[in-house]
């Protein structure tokens, strides 16, 4: 699974942290979460949220996932679960010299390649003030 998004630490779990005017929210898949104070989303079966204060929270951050090709560094935009690749993108203009990339949009550079083929990697941004724990 690619993580890409804001994540929260709570009870030393993580959870996708979501926001809505003004408050905010752990949304877990995991139905056994209901014990803790989760409830069912509306129009979903599979997805449970619970209302949270940035003060219970351990930790806040967004997750950015990222691949290096041959020294280039390439944002990842989205996996195709079909054809089992990965949409990378680059604004970097040097890359078309040494990475079969095609343009995208103005000034960016498109390739997709098999997930198996790249290894993802992430930064982690702290955000609401936490200033995020080192693993």
């Amino acid at each position: 699974m690619i993580r890409k998004g804001r994540f929260a630490l709570w009870d030393s779990k993580e959870f996708e942290l979501i926001s809505y005017q003004r408050s905010y929210y752990l949304r877990s898949e995991n139905p056994t979460d209901v014990q803790y104070g989760f409830r069912k989303m509306k129009n979903s079966d599979q997805a449970f949220i619970k209302p949270i204060l940035v003060e219970e929270l351990e930790d806040a951050y967004e997750i950015i996932p990222y691949v290096m090709i041959l020294g280039y560094r390439f944002a990842v935009t989205r996996y195709d679960e079909k054809t089992e690749k990965v949409m990378l993108v680059t604004v970097n203009p040097f890359v078309k010299e040494k990475i079969a990339v095609r343009p995208y949009g103005k000034f960016e550079y498109i390739i997709e390649v098999p997930l198996e083929e790249i290894k993802i990697e992430e930064d982690r941004v702290p955000i609401l003030g936490f200033e995020g724990i080192h693993f």
